[in-house]
């Protein structure tokens, strides 16, 4: 389908939504979310925990966050 812009060029639709195109979430951020429900769940934290905290708590159980790691070091 083609539409007009408002300068009065002439667009296939479809480059439309990619010029406007809306966030998306990606696999690894879905991935890490599902895992930490998981966990959360196991610890008996979920649903009474804040969020905030349940991020947090699952990050350090993982090892994510760790003392003098900025998070822009590549740690092996």
């Amino acid at each position: 389908m083609i539409q007009s812009t408002q300068n009065g060029f002439e667009i296939a639709e479809e480059e439309m939504d990619r010029i406007h195109a809306d966030t998306a979430q990606g696999e690894q951020s879905i991935a890490v979310q599902i895992d930490m429900k998981r966990w959360a769940q196991k610890e008996g934290l979920w649903p009474h925990e804040p969020y905030n905290d349940i991020i947090v708590l699952h990050a350090i159980a993982r090892g994510w966050l760790q003392e003098y790691n900025d998070g822009m070091e590549i740690v092996y």
